[in-house]
């Protein structure tokens, strides 16, 4: 079984800090000649709290795979800022949010359609000489 102060001496002695970021210490620990799942199970023992003994790692199954909502500790712990959320922003009502479109910008949408078609059935006209184009129309 792996003991902190195990992990802690050799992170020392390679001149890494304990609170440096996992990629560091993956190569550090790699470096030893240690296993895959032996480095994974120091970075566990790393991220445990001394006191509770509770490990702050959430595995990305439940981040990216699970319908729950993260909580604010969750957060900070994994992206390392705080995330400050005012009351008002948060919708409560549990109806999506949706934009609406106003009657001018629903008219303006249709005139600039109706607009850039005509312009390029016109342009296509000239070009294969069609229509008001063609040399009879002379």
């Amino acid at each position: 079984m792996l003991e902190r102060a195990q992990v802690e001496r050799l992170l020392k002695l390679n001149g890494v800090d304990v609170t440096a970021a996992d990629e560091e210490i993956k190569s550090v620990l790699l470096s030893a000649r240690w296993g895959e799942k032996d480095v994974e199970t120091a970075l566990l023992i790393l991220k445990e709290n001394t006191q509770s003994h509770e490990t702050y790692v959430d595995s990305v199954h439940k981040l990216f795979q699970s319908e729950q909502k993260l909580k604010p500790e969750t957060i900070t712990a994994l992206l390392g800022i705080d995330l400050l959320v005012s009351k008002e922003s948060l919708n409560f009502s549990g109806k999506p949010i949706t934009r609406k479109l106003s009657f001018f910008q629903i008219i303006q949408i249709i005139f600039i359609s109706t607009l850039l078609a005509t312009l390029s059935l016109t342009a296509l006209m000239w070009y294969f000489e069609v229509g008001f184009f063609h040399i009879t129309s002379r």
